[in-house]
């Protein structure tokens, strides 16, 4: 997501991208902490629940990178220089959206959570203080390497900015999400 935002929207749509995956974790890292993450992952019918909607949500959004058109001035005249396009308000809201919703839609994030952050707690000491702690810990990691990927990603945008490039790799980041979305749905508990 931050890789496909960036290229397409450029720094500032990854960086929306990237803060929308770190407020997925949080939301998985609090869901840990007040014992959540165990509910979901013992219980079929939820885990199956935020699977699915994962799954429908990763295909949605291959499917509209797939079908979308390349957007951007792409005459000739500029073919050299990467296509110009707005990232306002709106793509930044979009861009954060996709990273928080595909974060959280994704249970293998909550299970992560549940069985890694436990491992690392000393249980004479106050847990929910260690497991907070991990958890922020572990977002702020996440937070800061998609920054300096969507910082890098940007500063190489300028070869991957003519037309060509950009409309195959418009279509095989779509059929790469569809793929996901279908994978995490057939996958087993």
């Amino acid at each position: 997501m931050v890789t496909k935002n960036t290229l397409t929207l450029g720094r500032k749509g990854g960086q929306a991208t990237a803060l929308g995956i770190a407020s997925g974790l949080l939301f998985h890292s609090a869901a840990a902490v007040l014992g959540l993450s165990v509910i979901i992952a013992k219980s079929a019918f939820l885990f199956g629940l935020v699977k699915y909607a994962g799954a429908a949500y990763l295909f949605y959004i291959g499917m509209s990178t797939l079908l979308s058109r390349v957007q951007g001035d792409i005459s000739p005249a500029t073919s050299d220089k990467p296509a110009k396009v707005p990232a306002g308000e709106d793509s930044f809201k979009t861009c954060f959206a996709q990273g928080t919703l595909t974060n959280i839609l994704n249970p293998k994030a909550a299970i992560f959570y549940m069985t890694l952050l436990p491992q690392f707690v000393d249980p004479a000491k106050d847990s929910y203080l260690q497991l907070t702690i991990l958890g922020l810990t572990s977002v702020i990691i996440v937070l800061i390497w998609f920054l300096f990927l969507a910082g890098a990603l940007d500063y190489i945008r300028v070869w991957f900015g003519k037309p060509m490039f950009r409309s195959v790799f418009q279509r095989l980041t779509g059929l790469l999400l569809i793929s996901f979305g279908v994978k995490l749905a057939l996958e087993k508990q």
